[in-house]
């Protein structure tokens, strides 16, 4: 296998996107630049469940029901599905601005676990990170539209927790004595301070470096690395990803970008869905793909919650 994407030093190579600078902070071209022929929304997968015995948790005291089960994920129906499919579940209608805690009419506005007239239990897509599945398969079609698939750019916002030091994650270890294990939260620095830059999954020398910054004190500061579109399509990619310790849970790049900047993926660290820009062929080639849930979005589209109540009251 080939190894590790490399870091990029030259700061030089992401300027290009500094014009997303001038656009409304959190609007479509302040998270993908402007100027390309379409724009389109990928929509990150959410999960379902259910128990198996009665299809439905309606009815269901759940503190209870598995009571006795030696196995309660064995017990649970769960499968990974599509804004589409939770809206057709809620009754609502499913739309390229849709907001997804909006799809499921609860009364305090949330998309945690929530549950269906038709039995189906819904978690929420997660924020910030298109699965590694949903981002090779994109990838794929972004390869064949660039003149560069095999070279190009992934920031990588430092933000994440123990990328570039071990702050925000807690490490569980263990220690043997006298034929004793305990458990050990390791989190922090030596003396219980602030962890040292290079004590997370990034080495010293990157986690100090060089950072592209991008919309002022907004805390968007990435790390760049070296990464093709088609390192991207190959499902492997985390395996090579120097920011992922897990690859079952990698975390995907911010936004990435081909050598010609033929176009453009960006995963806003407050979104859960992907914004793409680029020819209007590449797009309807990601709308049309298998395995994605993908709709062609306006570029003065409102992503906001206020702005999905707009849409849904016109």
């Amino acid at each position: 296998m080939p190894g590790q994407f490399e870091w990029v030093r030259d700061l030089r190579r992401s300027e290009w996107l500094r014009a997303m600078e001038a656009e409304p902070f959190g609007s479509i071209l302040s998270v993908v630049p402007r100027g390309f022929q379409s724009y389109a929304r990928v929509f990150h997968p959410v999960e379902r469940d259910r128990p198996r015995d009665t299809k439905t948790w309606r009815g269901v005291d759940e503190s209870t029901h598995f009571d006795g089960v030696a196995d309660i994920g064995a017990a649970l129906e769960t499968e990974v599905t599509t804004w589409a499919n939770a809206a057709a579940s809620f009754g609502t209608a499913m739309h390229s601005e849709a907001q997804y805690a909006r799809l499921l009419p609860r009364d305090d506005g949330t998309a945690a676990m929530a549950i269906a007239p038709d039995g189906w239990r819904y978690a929420a897509p997660r924020e910030g990170c298109i699965d590694a599945a949903s981002l090779a398969a994109a990838s794929a079609v972004l390869a064949r539209h660039t003149g560069t698939p095999d070279a190009g750019i992934a920031a990588v916002w430092e933000g994440w927790g123990g990328l570039v030091s071990s702050a925000g994650v807690a490490r569980l270890t263990f220690e043997v004595s006298d034929g004793q294990s305990a458990r050990i939260a390791d989190a922090g620095g030596e003396d219980g301070g602030d962890p040292e830059p290079g004590s997370g999954l990034l080495a010293r020398e990157v986690a100090t470096g060089s950072r592209f910054d991008l919309h002022g004190n907004t805390g968007r500061h990435y790390v760049l690395f070296e990464v093709g579109a088609n390192d991207l399509a190959d499902r492997a990619w985390p395996e090579r990803a120097p920011w992922v310790d897990q690859p079952m849970w990698a975390q995907s790049p911010s936004i990435v970008w081909p050598e010609d900047h033929s176009w453009v993926l960006a995963t806003e660290i407050d979104f859960d869905s992907t914004l793409v820009a680029g020819t209007t062929k590449l797009i309807q080639e990601l709308v049309q793909m298998p395995g994605l849930e993908v709709l062609s979005i306006r570029t003065d589209a409102d992503l906001t919650s206020e702005g999905d109540r707009l849409n849904r009251s016109k």
